[in-house]
């Protein structure tokens, strides 16, 4: 498994690699199998977590679960940089 910051930093990239692709991320509910983990991306229309069009709620489960859904690992929202000024 890859640590937390590692983790992070990877579901900060999918965020921003599908803004890239002009993707509407307000239904958005996506699975990705990376790093040891079992991640699912979810939009504002799906949660109260993710409050904006351009953020995604972050769930994360341990890899290669069976039967019912067990609890979650981590949990957080990610939020795009694209546009702020530096």
């Amino acid at each position: 498994m890859r640590n937390y910051h590692e983790m992070t930093a990877f579901c900060q990239g999918y965020l921003e690699g599908a803004l890239a692709c002009n993707a509407s991320l307000s239904d958005w509910d996506d699975w990705v199998i990376w790093g040891g983990y079992d991640i699912n991306f979810v939009g504002q229309e799906y949660t109260g977590e993710a409050t904006t069009e351009k953020e995604l709620f972050v769930v994360v489960y341990p890899k290669d679960w069976t039967g019912a859904l067990p609890d979650h690992l981590y949990s957080f929202v990610v939020k795009t940089n694209q546009g702020e000024s530096k």
